[in-house]
């Protein structure tokens, strides 16, 4: 669960205010609004990346401000819009990189650590690709392996940035499919910004809406409805 608080998010001036706001576990949210509205910068706020002007944000009753590195990399998972790929390096030792926030000084994985890659590699499908180059794969490929990555964290929030951006209508359909499932059977609160708004109209997605300064929670039924709450925001300016 993630709460705000009469928190006000930028860097020198304020970007988004977020009055009071509460995003529950088991719901997947996505973050829509203008290029230059902030989208990035508020998903970077939640993981502590960028300091909170004012007021206080926790994640499942942790403040974010003043937690220590250990104790976000526990708390919140953040996923790229783009994984490119790293040559020689296989697709089970990426996940694996999920699990540092868990092993010792000198990282070493534990077989319990081993364990929870294997899980979740099965669960997203990706089992025959654990000895694959990730630099080999494809776009959407590349993405689950980024997500899956980060389920491996184990973390109660997964944030990620455009995820669909770069990929086809039916690896689009895919990933949504995929982030609903691992929401509602993991207990997880999930926020991807994005601008595929029909795919999430589709798929009944719950808004996060970032404009006039404002963060609000809306369910929309159709893309008029969603564009018609936009512009009923700029009004009000």
């Amino acid at each position: 669960m993630i709460h705000f608080q009469n928190v006000a998010i930028g860097y020198n001036q304020t970007l988004l205010e977020v009055e009071d706001l509460t995003l529950q576990n088991e719901n997947v949210f996505a973050l829509v609004g203008r290029n230059g509205t902030g989208k990035s910068t508020l998903l970077r706020s939640i993981t502590g990346q960028i300091p909170l002007l004012t007021g206080k944000l926790t994640i499942d009753s942790i403040p974010i401000a003043g937690a220590n590195a250990s104790e976000l990399s526990r708390t919140v998972a953040f996923v790229e819009s783009k994984f490119d790929g790293v040559p020689y390096l296989s697709v089970a030792d990426y996940l694996a990189l999920g699990r540092a926030p868990y092993t010792n000084a000198i990282g070493r994985l534990s077989k319990f650590d081993w364990e929870v890659v294997h899980i979740i590699a099965a669960e997203m499908g990706l089992t025959s690709f654990l000895e694959k180059d990730t630099s080999t794969l494809s776009d959407g490929e590349r993405q689950l392996c980024a997500i899956a990555r980060a389920l491996v964290q184990q973390t109660p929030v997964l944030l990620l940035d455009e995820p669909t951006a770069f990929l086809d209508y039916a690896n689009k359909q895919l990933l949504i499919d995929k982030l609903l499932k691992i929401a509602s059977e993991k207990n997880k609160c999930i926020i991807f910004s994005t601008h595929d708004l029909d795919l999430c109209i589709e798929n009944k997605v719950e808004f996060l809406l970032l404009n006039n300064r404002q963060l609000l929670s809306k369910k929309c039924e159709t893309k008029e409805e969603l564009i018609t709450s936009l512009e009923r925001e700029d009004a009000n300016l």
